[in-house]
């Protein structure tokens, strides 16, 4: 698959309401997408129509994190009111096979499947992280009072240990499930104190299909308020330790990377979000000093890559959203904000 070209927009999916994370199945037939009023929506991605399926309403807070099981027809779930369930996501309305109501303290921040499917892992606003059965949702182990906000999650390729990227730029492995902290990744350049707040943190993080490194995202912060600053991921080798690579936007405007994934052993595709109106998604070869492809779009916050590698989902923003009330509709109105979900089509 080349990724160099440019690429068509196939569709664009149109949704009333903002969407924060999409993800395509592991059998690329369903794109699910979690939004702000706690409804995960769906599209049937088998056929080229991307029909709309019934969405799901189960949680209160927004949707914050989706996942979908490795081999079996089950989507979890997490919401910013710190619930976590699990449903049959190929059924019209499926009920909730199993959820826990108070699995965090507030605001779960990231969900991650451990790679034989039996574990998922969670972090939260309220410095925690949990990890329960995939089949029942009971808890296996938890580790709290953790030194900074954790704001992403992952476990390692063999599944023997987790990684908690947190705010102040620090990745670090533990071993599953004891918790030893085993060793530290240093992603510091992703976190700036400004006056009184932190500003940045590990916002996501990706392996290789072979596990050879591991991709994390963020921003270089030069000030906090309205933050500004620019766009940066790094990566490191999974062996050493050591950052092996680093990709930095041009100026403070690009923001944040909300959203990475390996397509292969090298290429790594990924989205940002930054102001006022900025936002990119990117296809970048580890070890090159230019994107193989660079697209604007508004203020993207998620990436869905299609199995097939040759489909791409961009959860971005309505275009002309300034968010300070001076664009008006046709009626003079100030019109909310939604989330086109743009699916771009290599050849």
């Amino acid at each position: 698959m080349s990724w160099a070209n440019k690429p068509k927009s196939f569709k664009v999916l149109q949704t009333p309401l903002q969407v924060l994370c999409a993800r395509f199945s592991p059998d690329g037939k369903t794109l699910a997408a979690g939004c702000f009023d706690g409804s995960i929506v769906r599209w049937d991605s088998s056929t080229d129509s991307f029909s709309p399926m019934p969405p799901l309403k189960d949680h209160s807070g927004w949707a914050q994190a989706i996942a979908f099981h490795p081999t079996e027809k089950m989507l979890y779930s997490a919401d910013s009111w710190g619930m976590l369930l699990a449903r049959q996501y190929d059924q019209p309305s499926p009920k909730p096979a199993w959820k826990v109501d108070q699995a965090h303290q507030g605001w779960i921040r990231k969900i991650a499947l451990s790679p034989d499917g039996q574990w998922l892992g969670t972090c939260g606003a309220d410095k925690a992280a949990r990890f329960f059965s995939t089949k029942d949702g009971s808890r296996k182990a938890e580790f709290t009072s953790l030194p900074w906000d954790p704001l992403s999650i992952i476990f390692a390729p063999d599944g023997k240990s987790f990684l908690i990227g947190d705010m102040s730029g620090k990745i670090q492995q533990r071993a599953f499930p004891t918790g030893e902290v085993l060793r530290d990744f240093d992603a510091s350049a992703m976190y700036k104190l400004d006056r009184i707040q932190d500003v940045g943190g590990v916002r996501c993080m990706a392996f290789n299909p072979g596990g050879t490194k591991l991709v994390c995202g963020g921003t270089k912060p030069s000030s906090g308020g309205f933050v500004q600053g620019a766009s940066l991921w790094l990566v490191f080798d999974w062996k050493t330790g050591k950052e092996s690579f680093k990709s930095q936007g041009p100026n403070d405007n690009d923001g944040f990377v909300y959203d990475l994934v390996f397509l292969n052993e090298d290429v790594v595709a990924g989205v940002s979000s930054g102001q006022p109106g900025n936002g990119k998604f990117f296809i970048h070869k580890v070890g090159d000093a230019q994107p193989m492809h660079l697209s604007n779009l508004p203020n993207c916050h998620g990436v869905a890559a299609h199995p097939a590698g040759k489909r791409f989902a961009i959860v971005a923003t309505n275009a002309n959203s300034s968010g300070n009330g001076r664009v008006l509709d046709k009626e003079k109105n100030y019109p909310a904000n939604h989330s086109p979900v743009h699916i771009l089509e290599f050849s």
